[in-house]
């Protein structure tokens, strides 16, 4: 979608403060359903709830949101750790990650245990599309135990899954970020046999 992004109504609160401009109503909280995302590059990703009142507001952090009132405060850059790679964004509950239990790897090297909500992703921009340790990233929305919301990459989390993850986690995986762009279409050497037949044959050109 551009721009706005239906998604999965999600219950929950969101703190006062973010109702009054920052400058007052800290401390409280207002239930609210969360329902469309705003995806602004490169700000961080925004959110429009309705109030249980009536009120929506528009675009708001992850940061506004919380689902336990006493849930501590984070900055906004320890919840979301990459801003927005374009204005074209998905929505994704992925079913393989249904209310899967997993941890986060904060900027401050702590781990939080969270639950997996879904997961955001982008296309149709440099940062969108290509590869490397400046490419694509995705952003799962995790429900952390401690009542705060985070959108972090999968190079922050680690998941538990207990009739498929059995090997320990290290402490710190060394694997290598992609750098490949992948083609299937991209070899000269081959072409279908020019006939109308339904199930055809592949060739190898000469040369």
């Amino acid at each position: 979608m551009f721009l706005n992004a239906d998604m999965p109504h999600l219950y929950c609160l969101v703190r006062n403060e973010y109702l009054y401009d920052l400058q007052r109503g800290h401390g409280q909280v207002t239930p609210c359903a969360v329902f469309l995302v705003t995806s602004l590059p490169p700000r961080a990703l925004l959110f429009t709830c309705m109030l249980d009142n009536g009120a929506q507001i528009a675009r708001l952090p992850i940061s506004a949101f919380v689902h336990k009132p006493d849930a501590p405060v984070r900055p906004l850059d320890w919840l979301q750790l990459w801003g927005a790679f374009s204005h074209e964004i998905a929505v994704t509950p992925i079913v393989y990650l249904k209310d899967l239990r997993c941890r986060v790897l904060l900027k401050d090297h702590s781990w939080v245990d969270g639950r997996y909500v879904l997961t955001f992703d982008w296309c149709n921009s440099a940062y969108a599309d290509e590869p490397g340790e400046g490419g694509h990233k995705t952003a799962h929305l995790i429900a952390l135990n401690e009542g705060t919301y985070c959108l972090q990459p999968n190079t922050r989390i680690q998941w538990f899954e207990a009739s498929f993850i059995t090997r320990p986690f290290p402490e710190r995986p060394d694997y290598l970020t992609n750098s490949h762009v992948w083609h299937c279409e991209h070899e000269t050497k081959w072409a279908t046999e020019d006939s109308a037949r339904l199930f055809y044959d592949v060739q190898t050109l000469p040369g």
